[in-house]
This record gives C-alpha cells, structure tokens and sequence, in this order.
C-alpha cells in the first residue's frame, strides 16, 4: 500500500472524481489525494494500490460507493462560531430583518447549512436562532444540515466535540450551550441539538430542490464550492439561488465572494 501513485494515474483519478463527484484537485493537492486514496483503498477492501485504481478507473460506482470515497476526499475542517463577523450580521441584522418580515405572517424560518461537515456550523446556526429570538417555541425553526461526507455526518449527530471545534470560539458559547462531559468532551444540549436534522447529500445532486424540500430562507455554504470545478461551481451556484426564497440570504466565506461566481445574487455589504 506505500507504492506512490505515479503523475499519469493521479491525473486520470482526478478526472473521474471531477466527473462523479464534481471536486477539482490541482496537482498541489496530489500528495494529500494519494493519501487519502490509500485510506479509502483499504476501506473498499483493496491491499495494493495497483488494483485499487485499475478498479476504480475500471468501475462504475454506485451510490454508495461515490459517498464511500467522497468520504475519504472532503476537508472536516470547521469550529463553532467561524468567522465571528458572519454570525454578528447573522444576529444583528438577516435575523432581526427576517423576523419582521414574518411575524404578520406564518412564524417559520427554513435554513440550510451546506456542506456541513461535522455539524459545527449548523448547530452554531441553531444557537444563534436561540440567542435572538425570544419566543422561539413560538416559532417552526427548521435547519438542514447536509454534507456527502457520511463519517462527518456520523460525528456531527453525536453532538459532542473536542476542544479543537472550540477554538476562536466565544467562551460563553460553550458554558451556555454544552456539557461538560469531562475528559475535554463537550455535548451540545438537547434544546440545540434538536433543531438540527442532518442528511447526507451531494451538492451535484441532479435535482437538489427536490431532495431539500421547499425553499429556504437562509443558505449557508462557506469555504465549500472552492473545492468544486469550475463546471460544477457555475451549476451549484444555479442550484443554490433557485432553492432560496425571494427574499432569502445567501451566505459564503469572505474568499468566495465573487459577482462573477454568483451573479443572481445581489451583495449586501
């Protein structure tokens, strides 16, 4: 399993993930994708590289056998209250603006977190609602958090987190929200993690408004369409306005933001 993949091999293995799964690694990415080739070689049961790609090259993958290797070739990498910047607009001013719009209305609030990875972002989003209104048992809070990643998923419906998940995170935060279960774990609350539903689903999904349901009022997809091709990028972009309600937000990283990648939306500054 140590034999390193040749130039030829990784280019033909990035051409089927940016073809099945749709994310683009350039070659500065190759050493971490050959690594996480071996990991994912070991699960699908292969003992040498060599076999592994002929099989892979070779296979047409199922459903889960795609979700199996998108596993192996996701970054998990996230923590609570990322980009404190974006959480303050979140609670001073798309909540209190989105909370006016409804309250002669139906009192519901529909938010997607994707890309989710291992639930830090969604849940955070659940603590923000909590923190801003005040009579939220009034309200239908729904927050869907999906992400391709099924190992994050597993993680992220656990609820409990290390110190790593915490930091840049406001201390207050985790008193508020957490157990201490001690040993440096910490679990969500109930109240927090019931907001939550988490689904494992692909953003290259053929019909992605069908597979969330209706639309919604809040998007967030941070620090995830950068690992996409530019094909799939464009396409994602589409999926994404089209499933936003007229009035809704859309938010991404400060490094995504681009009229050129998203010109539907309008920015807000």
């Amino acid at each position: 399993m140590k034999r390193n993949l040749t130039d030829s091999e990784l280019l033909k293995v990035c051409d089927l993930i940016a073809e099945r799964i749709g994310l683009y690694f350039p070659a500065e990415r190759w050493a971490m994708l050959g690594r996480n080739l071996a990991l994912a070689a070991r699960e699908f049961g292969f003992q040498d590289m060599t076999g592994f790609i002929q099989w892979l090259l070779s296979t047409e993958l199922n459903n889960d056998q795609i979700i199996t290797l998108a596993s192996h070739l996701t970054v998990s990498e996230t923590y609570f209250w990322r980009e404190h910047q974006v959480f303050s607009a979140l609670t001073d001013h798309i909540l209190p603006e989105l909370i006016r719009s409804k309250k002669s209305g139906e009192k519901s609030i529909r938010i997607w977190s994707a890309g989710c990875s291992t639930g830090e972002e969604p849940y955070s989003l659940a603590i923000a609602l909590h923190k801003t209104i005040p009579e939220i048992k009034d309200w239908n809070i729904s927050i869907l958090a999906t992400d391709i990643n099924s190992k994050a998923l597993d993680k992220a419906a656990t609820g409990i987190y290390g110190p790593w998940s915490f930091r840049n995170t406001p201390e207050w935060l985790k008193t508020r929200y957490f157990h201490d279960l001690g040993d440096r774990r910490f679990e969500i609350i109930p109240e927090i993690k019931k907001m939550v539903t988490f689904s494992c689903l692909s953003l290259t999904h053929d019909d992605i408004y069908s597979a969330i349901g209706n639309k919604m009022d809040i998007i967030f997809c941070r620090n995830v369409l950068m690992y996409f091709t530019p094909y799939w990028i464009n396409k994602i972009s589409q999926n994404l306005f089209h499933s936003l309600s007229e009035d809704g937000w859309f938010v991404v990283s400060s490094s995504e933001l681009s009229s050129q990648v998203f010109p539907q939306f309008t920015a807000v500054n």
